[in-house]
Order: structure tokens, then C-alpha cells, then sequence
């Protein structure tokens, strides 16, 4: 069963169609859900909704594409991109990185559409202030927003 219903995939599919420039590529960390449970292994509850997720929105435009790893399979590839916990997304170039740990779901699903089509463009929705004030900052800068579900 589709998680995006038709209507909205109509919608993304004609946001992307204008908006998605350059190829756009998600990389995916998870721990699949097992039908034997082994004590003390890890768990992931919502990993297999956000793949399926994923793998639906990337199916929306060829311009996308979808990287799946298991953390607890491939640790090293999980240790080149600095993941320690699932689920998570990476989006866009190496050096610059947008992560999303968890389900990206209500705002946060909005949110990931732009993040896609920002990085897709190249283009950054900041005011000209903002973007001096950020060209000012001499040092890399770890910036974590955190959202909780009400």
C-alpha cells in the first residue's frame, strides 16, 4: 500500500518536473526489522516506513536516487559517513551534508521535499543579510535542529 497518496504524488511529481536541476542523491542508513526477535539486538520501528518512504519518492523523479545500507551489516560505510544511529537520510554532496535522523514525517516531510530541490538547484533561500552574516563565520559550524512530535 502507497504511503504517498496519488493526488500528492501528482503534486511532487510536478514540483520536482520544475524544480529539480541537477541529480540528487539520498543515502539511506537502517536496520530492517527482523521476524525473530534476538535479545539485545537493535531495533528499528520506523526504519522500513521511511524506506518505503524514500524509495516512493525517488521513484517520483529520475533526477533521484536512493543509496540503502544496513548500519549493522556495512559499518564501514556507516563510519565513512559518520552514522552511528537510524533512521537516517544524507542528502547532497559530501562536504555538505543534510541529515535527517528519524522519520521525516509532517513538517518535517515538507521540509525534506526543499532540501531536495535546494540541493537539486543549488540555490540556497536565504536573504542577502543571512548569507553575509554566514560568510562571516571563520570556523565550520555543527547546526542540529531538533523537532518533536506534538
Amino acid at each position: 500500500m502507497p504511503i504517498i497518496s496519488e493526488r500528492d504524488r501528482a503534486t511532487i511529481a510536478q514540483m520536482f518536473e520544475e524544480n529539480l536541476v541537477e541529480p540528487v542523491g539520498l543515502v539511506y542508513f537502517t536496520i530492517p526489522k527482523s521476524r525473530l526477535y534476538v535479545p539485545g539486538r537493535q531495533e528499528c520501528e520506523t526504519c522500513d516506513d521511511v524506506q518505503g518512504l524514500l524509495e516512493e519518492i525517488t521513484e517520483i523523479s529520475d533526477k533521484l536516487t536512493l543509496e540503502v545500507h544496513n548500519l549493522q551489516h556495512e559499518p564501514d560505510v556507516a563510519k565513512r559517513y559518520g552514522v552511528d544511529r537510524v533512521p537516517a537520510l544524507l542528502l547532497g554532496p559530501d562536504d555538505r551534508r543534510i541529515r535527517y535522523y528519524g522519520a521525516p514525517a509532517g513538517y518535517e516531510f515538507s521540509a525534506l521535499l526543499q532540501d531536495i530541490q535546494m540541493i537539486s538547484s543549488g540555490e540556497v533561500l536565504l536573504e542577502p543579510g543571512t548569507r553575509d552574516a554566514l560568510a562571516a563565520i571563520a570556523e565550520p559550524v555543527h547546526l542540529q535542529v531538533f523537532v518533536t512530535p506534538t
